[in-house]
């Protein structure tokens, strides 16, 4: 699926003209590969997401692209995971924005009403990482 995955997002991104984007948007897939596969995947949602966001750059070009992506992709259902560890200080929470792959490795997760991290960071993260 990774390949498959990699395709797509370059191409979405080359028609948004977002190429930049393709890194950050790979890496934060990978962090999602833990969670249950239900009837979509994060790499389906985010791709969807994408072609979206297509959409709506053609129906009006002046529309800032990054502030729509931000709020949409805030409102994904895979924000409501909880990826968890066991540290010497006790259970810590894994960011899957500053995570990298090998937190994942033994971490343990579950499921909640609402996005972690807040929506507000899900946001600021598409500011600082997505140009």
């Amino acid at each position: 699926m990774t390949n498959n995955f990699n395709n797509s997002l370059n191409i979405a991104l080359e028609l948004l003209d977002k190429k930049a984007w393709a890194t950050p948007l790979a890496e934060l897939e990978r962090n999602f590969h833990g969670i249950p596969e239900g009837e979509i995947t994060f790499a389906e949602e985010l791709l969807n997401l994408l072609w979206l966001l297509r959409t709506t750059q053609q129906a009006d070009s002046d529309l800032p692209l990054n502030h729509i992506f931000a709020i949409r992709l805030a409102k994904l259902d895979a924000w409501t995971f909880r990826f968890s560890k066991i540290t010497p200080t006790g259970k810590e929470f894994i960011n899957p924005l500053v995570a990298v792959p090998s937190d994942f490795t033994q971490a343990d997760f579950g499921q909640s009403g609402s996005a972690f991290p807040a929506e507000d960071i899900i946001k600021c993260w598409v500011r600082d990482h997505l140009a």
